[in-house]
């Protein structure tokens, strides 16, 4: 289970829960724990200051976003050209430079929410790291719970 993370009112998450992926960008402190996800490991996402917004299962490898692509309409199209993806967040990731540049790794969302719905009461697990391994039983089981899953189904 790894833990991915994202800032209160950061666009990234709208974005990332509708093109299928987990990104981390503004220096490689924030991108590499990325490089540790693998196909087939479970991701819960957390948005920090407002809880857990999705489980989802890691579906390829860490790649720079200015690369990554997504399906529209059953097409394969850049990230990067999609008219929802602001101006900004777009510079950034086009960027060669690695403290600028946004990082992504494809993700299918078993179950996931807009950040107004994340779910989070205390006792739960929280990191500061974009990317750790989640451990604590009761916040895998609690999260699963809420969002509907369990390890037999997800």
């Amino acid at each position: 289970m790894i833990l991915g993370r994202a800032e209160p009112g950061d666009p990234r998450w709208p974005i990332a829960h509708k093109y299928g992926f987990l990104n981390a960008g503004g220096g490689s402190w924030y991108w590499k724990p990325l490089r540790n996800l693998e196909p087939g490991h479970r991701v819960f996402a957390y948005v920090s200051g407002a809880g857990y917004v999705g489980i989802g299962r890691v579906t390829g490898k860490v790649i720079p976003a200015r690369d990554a692509e997504v399906e529209i309409e059953g097409r394969p199209q850049p990230l990067l050209d999609q008219p929802d993806v602001s101006a900004a967040w777009k510079q950034d990731a086009a960027s060669e430079d690695s403290q600028v540049t946004e990082m992504v790794v494809p993700v299918e969302w078993l179950a996931a929410r807009p950040v107004n719905q994340a779910f989070w009461e205390k006792g739960l697990f929280a990191s500061q790291v974009t990317a750790c391994k989640l451990r604590d039983t009761h916040t895998i089981q609690t999260v699963e719970s809420a969002f509907g899953l369990d390890t037999e189904n997800s």
